[in-house]
């Protein structure tokens, strides 16, 4: 089972065993879905049934599904396009910072991925994101429209 010892605390580093679960990044059109679940089978299949032709890049099991995927959705948030969705265009090395830095984590090792990520995410820059949006005292939606102004979205 990849979600073992749930409930419990992970020596030196602190990280609480719970909420487990995927996060996934989906391609359609040159967007990026991240997003995040419980149910890897069920999710593809729903996903598949509404976008048929996407590219699934992956799902990353990690403990704090929630935390997490809220902490990639902040620091993408310059990139926000609608809902889950993140377009990248004209800015290869955004795009390029998520898509190898997810693939890069583990497929079966959530204590690795939950670690890992705070890592990547500090190092890169985005936990300034993170910040900039508690100082503002700006919900994540808010901050997202803020960041993304330049963004063509939906009409």
């Amino acid at each position: 089972m990849i979600f073992k010892d749930a409930g419990t605390v992970m020596p030196v580093w602190n990280v609480h065993r719970v909420d487990p679960g995927y996060i996934y990044i989906f391609e359609s059109s040159g967007r990026y879905k991240i997003g995040k679940t419980k149910r890897t089978k069920d999710r593809l299949r729903a996903a598949k049934t509404w976008l048929p032709d996407m590219t699934l890049m992956g799902f990353k099991p990690f403990w704090g599904v929630l935390h997490h995927e809220r902490l990639l959705h902040t620091g993408f948030a310059n990139y926000w396009y609608s809902g889950e969705w993140f377009n990248f265009e004209g800015d290869n090395d955004a795009r390029d910072l998520l898509l190898e830095g997810f693939v890069a984590f583990s497929d079966d090792n959530p204590d690795t991925n939950s670690i890992n990520f705070t890592y990547w995410y500090n190092g890169e820059g985005m936990i300034e994101f993170q910040m900039a949006m508690q100082e503002q005292k700006l919900t994540l939606p808010k901050f997202q429209k803020q960041e993304s102004a330049g963004q063509k979205k939906p009409g």
